[in-house]
Formats: C-alpha cells, structure tokens, sequence
C-alpha cells in the first residue's frame, strides 16, 4: 500500500508485470494499490453525536471516551477498493510502503484499523524512489510491528490535534461570535509573529554616535579605525564624541596591538528540510511550502532526491559507500562537471557528515544516482535540486581560507580599531562560484596595510557619524522557520530560549504547512519576504490563554512526542495531559467577555446600497453591518457553485458589477460565465452577453 498512485506505479515497474485495475495494479505475487492522501481521518464530533453539529458552549469540551475513524467522503471509493483488496482471501499479507515517517505510519494505520484488517503485515523503508533503492528495500522489509512506537506517537499527535482544534476554535468562535481557528502549533507561531510586529511598533528608536579616525604611515598609506573603550564603541552623547574628536584630531598616535591569524570555514552541514526551506526563502524567495512541494516532486516523481522530509543533516556509513554513482551520476550535468573530479578524489567525507548516530528515520536531503537534465524541470525544482546538489559537493573540498587581522591604534589616550579579513582560498566556495571567475584574482576587500606593534602613525582625518537604533526585523519564513526548529539565538526570553533549544514547534514535514495555514485562515499575510499579522490575527492572540500560545509549552509537547517515538514517554500519559488542558481551555474561553473587537477590525469592502452602512466580510457571505438593524443586504461567498472573492464584491460594491467570472453552474450542472451587476434594488443579478437576466440571485 503506497500513499500516491505514482509511487505504486514506481513500486510495480520494478516488481514487474502488472495489470492495471479499478484502483489497483495486480500480477501473479504482489496487488499494489495506494491511500490517495488519508483515505480515513478522526471521526467529526457530529459522528458521535448529531446535536454536536451545532457549536455551542454547552457541549463543550468534546472529549470522545473511545476515537473513531471514518472514511475520508471525497476518497470513499478508493477506500472501499483498499478495504476489500487487504481482506481479501488470497491475501496472505501486506507491505505498508507509504511515505517513511511519522505521517505515512498515521495513514496505514488508521486505514488497517478502519478496513478491520488483521493481517500481519511488513514495513518498506524508502529514503529514495530509484529502481535500485527499492529492490534493496524489498530485500529489507521489516516486521510492521518495530514501528509501534512510530505509530503511538503519529496517533497521540492526531488526538491531540484534534482535542485541541476543535475545542479551542469552537470555545472561542462561540464566544466571540467570530470563526477562529485554534491550533496547538498555529497558534504559538502566530504569536512568534504578533509579538516581533509589537516589539517593532513598540520601538522608539535612539541616536547615537560613532567616532572615526584615519590614520596614515610614514609612506603616505592609509587605513581607519574606530572608537572604541572596553566594550563600548559608541557615544550616547554627541558632545562627548565630539570632545574626544578634539583631543585626537591631528595627533601624533602608535600602533598598540596587531594581531593576524588564518582563519578556516568549514564547508556547511548536508540539508535537512528545515535548512533547505530557509535557505531557498533567502536565496529565492521561495514560500516554504513551495520548496517543500518541489522537493517532494524531485524525490517522488523525479528521482533525483532522497526523501525530503527529513531533519537530519548527516548521512549513513552504509548510503556513503553509494556516493561515487552519486558524483557520477552529477558529472554528467554541465553544471556540475566542474566540480566532480575533486569531488572524487577527495574521497569519502568524514564523522563531520557521516554519523549513524546522527540519522534517525532518513538521512540529510542529497543527490540520487539519477543523472539530472535540468532543462526538463520546473523552475522551482531546478532551484531545489541546484541548492541540494551544490550543498553536497562542497562537502568534498577544502575549507575556505581567509587571513584575518586586527590592528588597535592609540592617539591621545583614545584606541580605535581597526579589522579586516582577506581571502586566500575560496576553497569549497569555489562550488558557488561562476565557473569563469574561479581562477581571478583574490578580492581586496578589508585590506590593511603592513603594520608593525609600536609603529608611530598620524591621526589625519576624523569624522563622527550619527546613527539610530534599529527595530527587530519581521519573520521571513526563513527566520520563522529557524525559531520553529528550535533556533534559539533568535529568542530574546531566558526561559524560553532553553526551552526550544532542544525542541521546536511542529515537525519538517508540517511547519509549511502551518505558515500556509496562518494565511489561508487570514491572520497572517505575506509582504515581499516578509510575514505581518493581520488585525484579526493580533486580536486573537490577545484573546487566546497564555497555556495555548506559548512557543515554550508546544515545543515541550514536540519532545514528548519524540520520545513516544523512542520509547521513553507514555503515550496515555501524554493524553490525560491533553484532556485536562483541553477543559481548561474551554473554561477560559467559558468565562472570558465577549470581544467586538473582531467587528470593529473587519475592513469594510463598499457601502451598502439599502442603507449606506458598510459591506463587511462575514462567514458566509459579504453583508451589511447593520443587519441588527434588520438590514438584509448579503452578497452570497457562493453563487451558483462558485466561489465569490473580497475582491470580487467590493468591485459589485463600488463600481455595480463585476467583471467576467467564469466556473459558474447551472441547475443542470454546466458551466458557464457571467458577469454580476447589481440591480436598482440592490440585489445581485447576472448578466450575459450585455444583456441582463430578470432572474434575481
């Protein structure tokens, strides 16, 4: 059973002599067949009970004594073919070869349970789809039952997720009678992301001042230092600059202190996801989401990545002895060939990047043996594999190498210093480097002239430059995605920059996921690089309890779940602890005041043409703010099967029509385009070919 229709038809071309049937693929030893996504998924709480379909604080908290599975309705029919082909009678057992990680164990499992299967069954591990990688996996299948763990902890996930999700965003949406989405890792995120956009709007930027001097030998060479004493190297205070300014303009002054030292730079550590997502948010600009779906692309359909949802930067002794087919398979790429040579005659890398300690469920994202043909590819996916390609063959040159020299001068009783750092190897920088700049010249960037300790020198020049305090800076997903892995340099509180130290929020595999979520549900919203909360969003956070924001908190319920994973935590355990902060949080929500900010906040998208009130968005249509009133103006989010955008009712509102939409469909089921007009009684009517249809929406 493979999670994709794709990733079957890989696992049969390499079994072999397959025929094709209605959602499966069959020859005389194997029936490979797949889950399409999550065939089956936890029980709504309506399929408990039919009251529960209505959200109302007296229900509250659903906590199911027993969970219940269900059938995913827009995948049933696959999910009937599944069911019947694993209790089928001829078949003696089965191989789960969904997707190797936490997220394909939830699939085959939920869809074993749910099927009423109980086969024994084995585990395929892929951590690359070639040919060659999966009839090394056929002769390594393992019993089903070494990934138990894996399993408890998939599932205590999933419960989790929705005792919380459920709870908390009907708790809350009841109260404030307002949609609001809660989740156990959504939630903290947003307030990683409101409280940098508070700190910025709370900044009060400060003036200080810096002191520079220039300083000339006896031969006329020139080099600049700044002011510096103990660890300060600005003044608060212009006159003060300004006095020490006097005091050294002019003078005579000696070199106190050089220092020079070969500085060496590792090549960088192999890309786990988490890396590769903010690495390509920098370079490119990429949404993490859209690295993660052509990395998946590269793996799954291409073949020309191990699996990348991974969070491991290292790789195995065992997968090392593959990596000269690996290099081969790089030379025959134009771009590449340059660089595979010293990539072999390096030979293998060391403990730096082999580790088996180091590699938990997959190794660190590198090349497969599959040569690649870039011009064959989407933008985006040449942009992933070209940065995971590179990653991996800088691992196999030297150190960049750069001399590094410190030069502190004394005048009048003042130092001032004075850094520069020159290149004298580009080492595994070469990788980066255009192929035709590799044999230039060194850049003089930062040069300092000859000095010697003692030498006298003059203060020729001096200037004082005003500067201001900065801001902190907004989260890109590259910054955000670090604080989510557990980056703490990046957090300012003790407490919790301990905390996420060893753990972070949400998994490789779901914090895209989560950042797409935070701006489908409208708290965030993308500006260039950069990620800003919305009004709703900052509201929320303000309403929600401390007990389901904090980043500190999650993180920790991420390090129990790893350790149900490895065996060294109580699942059941770790759900009472859920279900006790699930009531709690429905008892905060029980007894807060009901807020108007979210009505306040909405922007208002024209006025009405019944009363002139303002037009806001609502959760099923664009209506009237005075409809307490008894105002009745809607314009509906769906018309006739489609799906009306904000935009798309501000411009009825404000210029009476719409342009053309096409996707509409009539009572009969056919597609067709029109254009919506508002008619002198305001209602919403269509219009076709210029000419206005009579009958009202």
């Amino acid at each position: 059973m493979a999670e994709k229709p794709s990733v079957a038809r890989d696992l049969a071309s390499v079994l072999g002599s397959f025929q094709k049937k209605d959602g499966y693929l069959e020859n005389n030893e194997y029936v490979v067949t797949w889950a399409i996504g999550h065939l089956v998924e936890l029980a709504e709480p309506q399929d408990y009970d039919t009251q529960l379909k209505k959200w109302t604080m007296d229900t509250l908290p659903i906590i199911p004594t027993r969970f219940q599975l269900k059938a995913n309705p827009k995948t049933a029919k696959q999910f009937k073919i599944v069911k019947q082909l694993v209790n089928r009678s001829d078949i003696e057992q089965l191989i789960c070869a969904t997707d190797a990680g936490r997220e394909g164990e939830l699939i085959f499992r939920y869809i074993y349970r749910l099927a009423g299967c109980q086969k024994p069954f084995m585990r395929l591990w892929l951590s690359e789809t070639t040919p060659a990688a999966v009839k090394k996996g056929f002769t390594e299948l393992r019993p089903g039952t070494e990934f138990n763990r894996l399993a408890a902890a998939a599932e205590a996930r999933s419960r989790a997720d929705w005792l919380i999700g459920i709870n908390a965003t009907r708790s809350f949406t009841v109260r404030h009678n307002t949609l609001l989405s809660i989740g156990r890792v959504q939630t903290p995120t947003l307030a990683l992301i409101v409280n940098r956009e508070r700190e910025i709007k709370n900044f009060v930027p400060e003036s200080y001042w810096e002191l520079y001097a220039e300083f000339t030998k006896s031969n006329g060479q020139l080099y600049v230092g700044k002011w510096f004493k103990g660890e300060q190297n600005r003044f608060q205070d212009q006159q003060a600059a300004r006095a020490v300014q006097a005091r050294v303009d002019g003078q005579p002054a000696n070199v106190l202190e050089v220092e020079e030292k070969d500085i060496a730079e590792l090549p960088p550590l192999l890309f786990n996801l988490n890396d590769l997502q903010k690495e390509a948010n920098k370079k490119y600009g990429l949404a993490a989401a859209k690295t993660l779906a052509a990395a998946q692309s590269l793996y799954e359909t291409r073949k020309l990545l191990t699996y990348p949802r991974t969070d491991s930067r290292h790789i195995t002794t065992e997968l090392a002895k593959t990596i000269p087919e690996r290099l081969s398979a790089l030379a025959g790429a134009a771009e590449y060939m340059h660089y595979t040579d010293t990539a072999k005659a390096a030979g293998p890398p060391g403990k730096r990047y082999v580790d088996n300690g180091k590699v938990s469920d997959h190794t660190a994202l590198i090349p497969t043996n599959v040569k690649p043909i870039l011009d064959n590819y989407s933008p985006d996916e040449r942009k992933i594999y070209d940065l995971v390609a590179r990653r991996f063959l800088a691992i196999f040159f030297p150190p960049a190498r750069y001399k590094q020299t410190k030069v502190v001068t004394e005048a009048a009783g003042e130092k001032f210093l004075t850094t520069g750092r020159v290149e004298l190897d580009k080492g595994w920088k070469t990788v980066y480097a255009p192929v035709e700049n590799n044999h230039g010249d060194d850049e003089n960037d930062g040069i300092i002239p000859d000095l010697t300790r003692g030498e006298a020198v003059r203060t020729t020049k001096t200037e004082i430059k005003e500067k201001e305090t900065r801001p902190p800076k907004r989260y890109t997903e590259a910054s955000l995605l670090a604080v989510m892995e557990g980056a703490n340099r990046l957090i300012e509180d003790r407490e919790l920059k301990a905390a996420m130290k060893e753990h972070g929020l949400g998994t490789p595999a779901t914090r895209a996921a989560i950042i797409e979520r935070l701006i489908q549900v409208g708290y965030i919203v993308r500006q260039k690089k950069t990620l800003v909360p919305t009004a709703k969003g900052e509201i929320l956070i303000d309403l929600v309890p401390e007990i389901i924001k904090n980043p500190e908190l999650t993180g920790r319920w991420e390090k129990t779940l790893a350790d149900i994973e490895a065996g060294t935590a109580d699942p059941e355990e770790f759900m009472t602890g859920i279900k006790k902060l699930t009531g709690e949080i429905v008892e905060l929500a029980r007894t807060q005041t009901a807020s108007n900010q979210f009505q306040t906040s909405r922007e208002a998208l024209g006025k009405c043409p019944f009363c002139g009130k303002a037009v806001i968005e609502g959760k099923k249509g664009y209506g009237c703010s005075g409809y307490k009133e008894g105002c009745k103006f809607v314009i509906w989010k769906e018309i006739a099967g489609k799906k009306i955008t904000a935009k798309q009712a501000q411009g009825l509102l404000q210029k009476g029509k719409t342009g053309i939409i096409k996707g509409f469909k009539s009572k009969a089921g056919k597609s067709f385009e029109a254009i919506l007009v508002l008619g002198q009684n305001g209602k919403v009517e269509f219009e076709f070919n210029k000419k206005r249809s009579n009958q009202h929406i």
